[in-house]
């Protein structure tokens, strides 16, 4: 057991996932995640090598590294000892690396948060993970202001960079005291490395954790295999570091494989491509809304830009419509591969290769190194062609930090259910239906609220949807659909008629969307309720819609 993590926070080995390690790189003589992402390339030849393009400014593997020791060091003096909790709120630069690798350095544990959190959700974080160190970007310090008096087990604030007249402490001065030479902490290949919290959707938030050996199994079966990274790749995008997304892709996977990585500090989608431009990013991460946008409102970026640098983009956190993947490859000459990972299964577990010939609205085949099963209810083995919840068994599994409960409803027989439902074709193909929550029982009828979408997106009037279940008083539910539509594009009930025979047209027809709500007509929803990472909070549109049909 590691150091400073009582057993109790931990769940009983019988409610632990079958983790299996099948594939020959998964073996880790020196299991510490920061030697492998610095100190290992460094003593291959590769410390004048480019680790982080930020903005103009370019960190060799060596530089890193020194930042890292520099910190850790200071880190340690200040009492932060093996196993404990340090958490960071920073937005993605390299502070945030540099962070990172100086805690688990230490064979601590690092706790990266999202930048929109807000007061009440830091203070249940902090105090759930009882955190030790707290390092906050200067930009980001109001919400800790706020709830400083709450957060129980925190005894320092460490502040980047550091404003006049406060008692914290300085970021960049721990960098100048701290020692440069520091040996990497001996980690055991099992000892947790990271913890990331989920959005708590169904609930309070649930810390996922994630030891050594699982991140370093992931960069060695799903971006080794799929994404095949070349020598000179360089990666990019713009999922935070504290999603689980962004911490491999932007992050663990470029480092550990010895690459570059390109980090941008913006919401602006011009600035990823300039971005491309100046550090020549050849594989991109990010979502299909930020796809969508691109191909919606900068319909000119594939001629503004210079992206012929580009050999590779990776989409996640939401199914890839087939029409977006057509529409970019198209205009970028590039395929995206979509995947599904999640928070709790630190990345993606089903994906294409890069090389494999894509078939569009697939997310591909079970990773290397990874079984996918598709189970009814009683964990019984589905026929191919039919939905059910989907298992996984791999190098990495769902595990929880103090939710014994939670845990018990996730992992079953060894074998992490991730609550989405999946069909598996002729083919071995996986086709995503929709999350559990997400399927509509209307009229005995099964129908996927995502496919619905997919089909209200190829028509030239809707800029962004999200469809739901909404209470019936004959059916029990129908498909409800709330749309944004593109401008030029006024809300009528003749479009109405138009979309929901355009969905009759292309699916069964009892799937069409009997109810359908344009954004801003006549109510106070203006926008699709999203979270941090662009996912659309579905949840909030269910409970809204079973809040106005509940008699008052």
């Amino acid at each position: 057991m590691q150091p400073n993590i009582p057993n109790n926070y931990l769940p009983p080995k019988e409610d632990l996932p079958h983790l299996i390690y099948t594939l020959p790189e998964m073996d880790y003589p020196i299991a510490n995640t920061s030697w492998n992402l610095l100190d290992k390339h460094i003593e291959a030849g590769r410390g004048e090598q480019t680790a982080i393009y930020f903005e103009e400014e370019r960190i060799t593997y060596r530089e890193l590294r020194e930042r890292v020791n520099r910190l850790a060091s200071s880190l340690q003096r200040l009492g932060v000892e093996q196993g404990e909790r340090v958490m960071l709120r920073l937005p993605n630069r390299p502070e945030l690396i540099v962070g990172l690798l100086a805690v688990q350095r230490l064979n601590a544990v690092a706790l990266p948060t999202m930048k929109l959190l807000r007061a009440r959700e830091l203070t249940y974080i902090a105090n759930d993970a009882e955190a030790k160190i707290l390092i906050v970007h200067n930009t980001l310090f109001e919400e800790i202001e706020k709830c400083r008096s709450e957060l129980k087990t925190v005894q320092h604030f460490i502040v980047v960079p550091i404003a006049e007249k406060t008692d914290h402490l300085s970021f960049d001065d721990l960098l100048k005291e701290g020692d440069k030479s520091l040996e990497p902490a001996h980690s055991q290949p099992d000892d947790i490395a990271l913890m990331l919290y989920t959005s708590g959707t169904t609930g309070v938030p649930k810390g996922a954790w994630h030891t050594h050996r699982r991140i370093l199994a992931s960069g060695d079966s799903y971006a080794r295999y799929c994404l095949e990274p070349k020598p000179g790749d360089v990666f990019g995008g713009n999922p935070p570091l504290p999603f689980a997304y962004g911490y491999g892709g932007l992050f663990s996977y470029p480092l550990q494989h010895g690459l570059s990585v390109c980090l941008v500090d913006s919401s602006n989608p011009t600035d990823y491509f300039k971005a491309i431009e100046r550090s020549k990013i050849t594989v991109f991460f990010s979502v299909p809304t930020f796809y969508n946008q691109v191909l919606k409102k900068l319909p000119t970026a594939h001629k503004d830009f210079n992206t012929s640098s580009l050999r590779l983009c990776v989409s996640a956190g939401e199914p890839l419509p087939a029409e977006t993947y057509q529409e970019w490859l198209k205009r970028f000459n590039v395929k995206t591969l979509d995947g599904i990972g999640t928070t709790e299964m630190f990345h993606i577990f089903i994906s294409h290769r890069a090389s494999d010939e894509i078939e569009p609205g697939s997310t591909g085949r079970a990773v290397p190194g990874y079984e996918v099963k598709i189970f009814d209810d009683h964990l019984n083995e589905v026929p191919r062609g039919q939905p059910g919840l989907i298992g996984i068994r791999g190098p990495t599994g769902i595990t929880y930090w103090r939710k014994p409960q939670e845990q018990q409803r996730v992992v079953r027989q060894g074998w992490s259910l991730s609550g989405d439902v999946y069909i598996k074709d002729a083919e071995g193909r996986l086709w995503y239906q929709a999350r559990r929550d997400d399927l509509i029982i209307s009229g005995g009828y099964n129908i996927a609220g995502p496919e619905v979408e997919g089909i209200l997106l190829e028509h030239e009037a809707v800029l962004e949807c999200a469809v739901v279940a909404s209470p019936d008083s004959e059916r029990g539910h129908v498909v409800k659909a709330f749309i944004k539509l593109r401008e030029g594009y006024p809300p009528s009930d003749q479009l109405r008629k138009a979309l929901q025979d355009f969905v009759k047209e292309n699916l069964a027809p009892y799937k069409y969307p009997r109810k359908i709500e344009f954004l801003g007509e006549s109510t106070d929803l203006q926008e699709l309720p999203r979270t941090e990472t662009g996912k659309i909070k579905r949840n909030i549109l269910r409970e809204r819609e079973k809040r106005s049909h509940t008699p008052a």
